[in-house]
């Protein structure tokens, strides 16, 4: 690395507007009006329940555990929401992952000026910001982006000991003896180890830490150097490891043993597809439009890497290369797959999507002049993308990104690829483009939540219903509607509603009023006439994933018969593997 390199880094000025970017960009979804979505609603629920009862060891489903995931991003949310005094408002609850998906492209600029000068790193931070699945991700309230900037500080420490060493690791890499098991490190090397183990506590156990893993033990064997690799035989490091990693996992297991089914299940799940299964193509199809819109580009990066990375050790090329081809190569090999999964994984497609976005521009400058209009390039890449998005619309993840996905493809090279622009004024040309991509996402973002998210009309409905029922009375929610939907009532419901873990909690002895309101679907009608007269109040427009009107959702006042059974819920344990409806139970007398 040579010293030019070294002074060309990014210098404050430029933190600055890429944090300024992208808290615009991010913050788009704190006023945009979208509503919460049903797995979006998971984090912001638990940890309003975490921040009103205090208890930090155990995230909560209307008092359920709910130990799928480990709490950091619980513990964020509080400690950002405990600012406000409260956890019960939409922007409140996206803003902590705003937060750190800024942090991440921060951390990627970072990286990115270190290995390449200033140009490089704020292109990648831009491209970052901009992709497609990132900024997704960065808009929603849950768990991923949190993973995905804790994986990134880790191999942003990485990066540190191995591509900026210091006076001290010099001497630590020069002394005889300095890479023993049991022998002296640098404190960086120890605060590695301490931010691989928060990888754990985060989403699933082992998830994160193989995300981090995976590119580091792979770089370092492909250099084949022993020396290097002794650095991370350390005792004290993967004690501290261990220790930072397993401690939620013990303090769960002690206070619910039975946590362990939950854990094999998931980790099983996902290993062995029970219920995400995937062909082993489908990183490599879906990478097309995770990377969009610089999917184009990103061919002319690996063509302008291919010699450093193939043939010098030790290179940044190299370790992108590794980063980017070895995370999607491991997880294809599973039967369970996720297009989020590849989420943390974005770091290195994005820094050489800057070079291929470099090298696009030169070649094409280079180009007979006919091709080098805006009219050439929507006819030549545009049409074809369109067309293609079209054919292939049912297999897109989802039909949020259908919108902004025609779009992006329809204008990205006539903008960032306008001879006048880029051979005249190349930095306006950047500005531009990173600023009309963004303008088109948060379109998207907004188009999508108005008229496409499919859980927009359950969300209208919980805040219509919530405006219709008096402050005094008491609401039932039906917890198993269906997938993680009870999360979405309890949020946008006040500390009015009585979650129950299933309708035979109707017979639940601690609600005393005779009459109540109840949530549930409109097919339990009859189910539950037998507890009193039921009289329909209110029904969604259009419940998500609904196969007919029957799967409504639907407000219903009940009152109570006067010689309904009631039975008492005390001393009832819900098992972690119950609460997440991967097990039946427990019922109040008998199943309905």
């Amino acid at each position: 690395m040579s010293n030019d390199i070294v002074e060309a880094r990014l210098r404050r000025r430029d933190y600055i507007l890429l944090s300024i970017f992208c808290l615009f960009l991010f913050g788009f979804s704190l006023v945009g009006g979208r509503p919460l979505s049903m797995h979006e609603a998971v984090l912001p629920q638990s940890a309003r329940e975490m921040l009103n009862d205090g208890e930090l060891a155990v995230p909560k489903r209307g008092g359920a555990p709910w130990l799928e995931s480990p709490p950091l991003p619980q513990w964020i949310t509080v400690a950002v929401a405990s600012v406000f005094g409260r956890c019960d408002e939409v922007w409140i609850v996206r803003l902590p992952g705003v937060l750190m998906a800024t942090s991440v492209v921060l951390m990627v600029g970072w990286m990115a000026s270190l290995w390449f000068g200033r140009t490089t790193g704020l292109l990648s931070g831009f491209i970052m910001a901009t992709t497609a699945e990132f900024t997704r991700y960065a808009w929603l309230a849950e768990d991923e982006i949190y993973l995905c900037a804790i994986v990134t500080a880790a191999i942003a420490l990485f990066v540190r000991i191995e591509f900026s060493a210091s006076g001290e690791q010099i001497n630590e890499r020069n002394t005889a003896g300095a890479f023993r098991f049991f022998g002296r490190r640098t404190r960086l090397t120890l605060l590695f180890f301490a931010v691989l183990g928060m990888t754990n506590l985060v989403k699933g156990l082992i998830f994160g830490t193989a995300m981090a893993v995976i590119p580091i033990a792979g770089f370092l064997l492909w250099n084949a150097d022993f020396g290097r690799i002794r650095r991370y035989l350390w005792s004290w490091g993967w004690l501290a490891f261990l220790v930072v990693a397993s401690l939620w996992p013990v303090v769960v297991y002690i206070r619910y043993p039975n946590v362990l089914e939950l854990w094999k299940f998931d980790l099983g799940g996902r290993l062995g597809g029970h219920y995400v299964e995937q062909s082993i193509w489908y990183y490599p199809v879906n990478l097309l439009w995770i990377l969009a819109p610089w999917t184009l580009v990103i061919p002319f990066g690996f063509l302008a890497t291919r010699k450093a990375a193939l043939k010098q050790r030790y290179s940044a090329e190299r370790f992108l290369w590794v980063w980017a081809l070895l995370i999607p190569i491991v997880f294809s090999i599973p039967h369970g797959k996720h297009h989020h999964y590849l989420l943390h994984a974005i770091v290195p497609w994005s820094v050489l999507a800057s070079f291929g976005l470099v090298s696009a521009r030169k070649l094409w400058l280079s180009a007979p002049r006919l091709t080098r209009t805006p009219a050439f390039s929507v006819m030549t890449v545009a049409l074809p993308g369109t067309i293609a998005l079209w054919i292939f619309r049912d297999k897109l993840p989802g039909p949020d990104l259908l919108p902004y996905a025609l779009m992006l493809c329809s204008v990205f090279l006539a903008v960032s690829l306008n001879h006048a622009l880029l051979h005249r004024a190349p930095q306006f040309a950047a500005k531009t483009l990173f600023c009309f991509v963004g303008v088109c996402l948060c379109f998207g973002h907004w188009y999508a939540g108005q008229y496409v998210d499919k859980h927009r009309h359950d969300a209208a409905f919980i805040q219509s219903a919530k405006e219709m029922i008096e402050r005094d009375s008491v609401v039932l929610v039906d917890m198993q509607t269906g997938g993680l939907q009870g999360f979405l009532y309890l949020f946008y419901l006040d500390d009015r509603a009585v979650p129950m873990h299933n309708l035979s909690f109707v017979r639940d002895a601690d609600v005393k009023d005779g009459q109540v309101y109840l949530i549930t679907r409109m097919r339990f009608h009859e189910s539950l006439s037998e507890f009193g007269q039921l009289e329909p109040i209110l029904q969604s427009q259009q419940t998500a994933n609904e196969e007919s009107a029957e799967d409504r959702l639907t407000l219903f006042r009940l009152t109570y018969h006067p010689d309904v059974e009631r039975i008492s819920s005390a001393g009832t344990k819900i098992t972690p593997m119950q609460a997440m409806y991967r097990a039946d139970g427990p019922y109040l007398g008998r199943r309905l």
